[in-house]
């Protein structure tokens, strides 16, 4: 779902809620004035406070969907946090009225005078505030905006002071003392969670809060995941509205074009914005990657570890040298010997061969010659490719570590076209010497 018909369905969203409650509120109110249940015109003005909240979340929601300008070059998607925080003040202000008014009840009782339409009215705000509740909430999480989920738990809320408001109606209705102001603190003391709650989100969004844990380690499992990012380091997310901004320095080997190094960092961006759909801005840049140590490839005749001789052909090699090489302290770490299982192939030995080097994760390969598959599939998988010069592994290993060696920029040989008899001669071959075509 794009941006802006995320912020039109939560528009939608707040205007469905601040109707519904409208209604409520409206009909707990004139149920409540001619009952006489001080209980049910309380819960009346908490409805009247959530009817704000929607119309803040609204206002937040509506403003959001202005594009960027020179002046707000990140877009207006604040407002909706800077909205959610007036409300929640306005919550705690109404939070504590409330309180007093409880705390003035203990000590007197109402007397009730229509039950069975303040009770049926109770009853109703409570249902319908519950289904209210979860619509909010999906749309909240659909959308990704706070005001909705704040008004979700809100209206949840609502659920539970409207069931308190029944059963205070109904022990009222018995003359049952303290009941009427015990429930309306409570009431109070609800409104008053919800209203911390909501102004301590609101405000960390304005301050650039985290979106948190989930997101951050979704963000570096997708950048980890592309090729060609060797490293990458200062992570920052933070909610703007109902999306996520975002922004990293990742890190390529110094080789890689900037062509190529773009690519790297569109992908990651694409990737990233298509698994996340809050994230609406990502921002990349590009460092060069400087390893302190290298993993190396180098064609064998035979199998004597450093001392073995280094093969001229890539694809037919016997043997491959692998090596892990310090290159700060310029010392060999490692070495290992594999044969090649490719050198038989009658096709394509370089591609095959190619590709088990890319699975074995080297970062270099030091050859002699090399084809332009070869040379191609091991580039496009930023493999990077020296000629060697050297009669053994060890030699042409030292001269690496020294940066005696040649980095290629193009295939050392092009591929062999290999000749194809035509269709018809082959036929014609196939049928037999002349004379025996001639003769029958």
């Amino acid at each position: 779902m794009k941006k802006i018909e995320k912020l039109k369905k939560g528009e939608r969203a707040s205007l469905v809620s601040v109707f519904v409650t409208a209604i409520l509120a409206l009909a707990k109110a004139i149920v409540g004035f001619f009952s006489g249940s001080i209980i049910l015109i309380v819960d009346a003005l908490h409805s009247g406070a959530d009817i704000l909240t929607g119309l803040a979340s609204w206002f937040g929601l509506k403003i959001s969907q202005k594009k960027p300008t020179e002046k707000f070059p990140y877009g207006y998607y604040k407002t909706e946090n800077l909205a959610t925080f007036f409300i929640s003040l306005f919550i705690l202000y109404t939070s504590v009225e409330f309180m007093l008014e409880g705390y003035s009840k203990l000590f007197s009782i109402s007397k009730i005078l229509y039950p069975f339409q303040a009770l049926a009215i109770a009853l109703i705000s409570s249902i319908s505030s519950f289904f209210l509740a979860r619509y909010l909430k999906k749309s909240g999480e659909v959308t990704g905006s706070q005001s909705l989920i704040a008004n979700a738990q809100e209206r949840l809320s609502d659920v539970a002071s409207s069931l308190l408001v029944f059963v205070g109606i109904f022990l009222t209705f018995y003359s049952i003392p303290y009941i009427e102001g015990i429930i309306t603190i409570l009431i109070s003391i609800l409104v008053l969670k919800i209203g911390i709650f909501t102004a301590k989100d609101s405000l960390f969004a304005l301050l650039d809060v985290s979106p948190g844990k989930e997101i951050e380690e979704k963000v570096k499992k997708l950048i980890a995941s592309i090729a060609g990012v060797e490293e990458f380091k200062d992570l920052k997310l933070r909610r703007s509205g109902p999306f996520v901004l975002g922004e990293v320095t990742i890190k390529i080997r110094k080789y890689v074009d900037v062509e190529r190094a773009h690519e790297i960092a569109d992908l990651i961006e694409e990737k990233i914005k298509s698994e996340i759909e809050q994230i609406d801005s990502f921002i990349i840049h590009i460092e060069p990657f400087k390893s302190k140590q290298q993993k190396i490839a180098i064609p064998l005749e035979n199998s004597k570890g450093l001392k073995s001789k280094v093969m001229q052909k890539f694809g037919r090699s016997n043997y491959f040298l692998f090596a892990i090489l310090d290159t700060e302290e310029k010392k060999i770490k490692g070495v290992y010997v594999k044969p090649n299982p490719y050198k038989l192939q009658t096709t394509k030995a370089g591609l095959s061969v190619s590709k088990f080097l890319v699975k074995e994760k080297i970062d270099a390969l030091l050859t002699k010659e090399i084809g332009e598959i070869a040379f191609h599939t091991l580039r496009s998988n930023l493999v990077d490719i020296y000629k060697a010069e050297g009669e053994t592994a060890e030699e042409v290993i030292k001269k690496f570590l020294e940066n005696k060696l040649e980095r290629l920029n193009q295939p050392t040989k092009k591929e062999e076209v290999v000749p194809t008899i035509p269709r018809r001669w082959g036929r014609w071959r196939r049928r037999g010497p002349w004379w025996r075509r001639i003769w029958g």
